[in-house]
């Protein structure tokens, strides 16, 4: 499959990007009625001030410091991120190895899209502390826009790994399974995202085009069936285009 096209939807501290990907021909659809369907990556929250493991500032210094990065997580939930940076830079001088920091820094360069220095922060933060699965999550997300797929299979494998109910980690890794083919473990991916998320409507609408692609047309339609249910985008076209003899099952 080919990733077609990315499109970006902030909302408040989330973040949405559709590829799109074209659903396996069929022999019923002259090559004029085909249509595409899309495949959703979601992304996590970055981490916000109520979850901040911070530590009390010993000196008028680290205090200050604190107010820095205080400064910069309001200024990036306002998308002034080269000021949010600002302000991670002064706080970091005083705290270099604070891994929230790191990481809150790395998310204003991602949300930039500069990927490089974002690798750079996410890296340094997981030094620090390797068990954060929304850092390996936003890592493996900015390894997917370089076009590293392989370098987001694993981040998102390490953030599943210390974290087995992570149900975006597992929805991710499956949209990079069914990239390069492997819709078996695409579709074994999107059913352990919908066991710790079952309104994952998206999760319901991509798993139908792994099984679609999988040449699996009745698991398909059942699944953008409940993907329209819950109201995932697209899923009505997916339905009209490719399951028309299911279309009794709807209401």
């Amino acid at each position: 499959m080919k990733k077609l096209a990315i499109l970006i939807i902030p909302v408040i501290f989330l973040i949405s990007c559709q590829t799109k990907q074209e659903p396996a021909k069929t022999e019923a659809k002259p090559a004029e009625e085909k249509k595409e369907a899309k495949m959703i990556v979601n992304e996590e929250k970055p981490v916000q001030k109520n979850n901040l493991k911070e530590v009390k500032p010993p000196s008028d210094d680290l205090k200050n410091a604190s107010v820095e990065f205080r400064r910069g997580l309001e200024l990036v939930k306002a998308e002034r991120f080269d000021e949010a940076i600002d302000y991670f830079n002064r706080a970091l001088s005083a705290e270099p190895n604070n891994a929230r920091i790191l990481f809150n820094r790395g998310f204003a360069y991602y949300s930039k899209k500069d990927y490089d220095n974002a690798l750079k922060d996410f890296s340094s933060s997981l030094r620090i502390n390797p068990s954060d699965t929304v850092v390996w999550l936003h890592s493996g997300l900015a390894r997917f826009y370089k076009n590293d797929l392989q370098g987001a299979l694993k981040d998102y494998s390490e953030a599943i790994a210390k974290s087995k109910r992570y149900s975006t980690a597992y929805f991710n890794r499956a949209l990079i399974k069914g990239q390069t083919n492997d819709y078996k473990g695409a579709i074994a991916d999107f059913t352990q995202a919908i066991i710790f998320n079952p309104d994952y409507s998206q999760a319901y609408y991509n798993r139908g085009l792994a099984y679609w692609l999988n040449k699996d047309s009745n698991n398909a339609c059942m699944d953008w069936i409940q993907a329209m249910r819950m109201g995932a985008p697209d899923a009505q076209k997916a339905i009209d285009t490719y399951c028309g003899r299911y279309k009794n099952m709807i209401n």
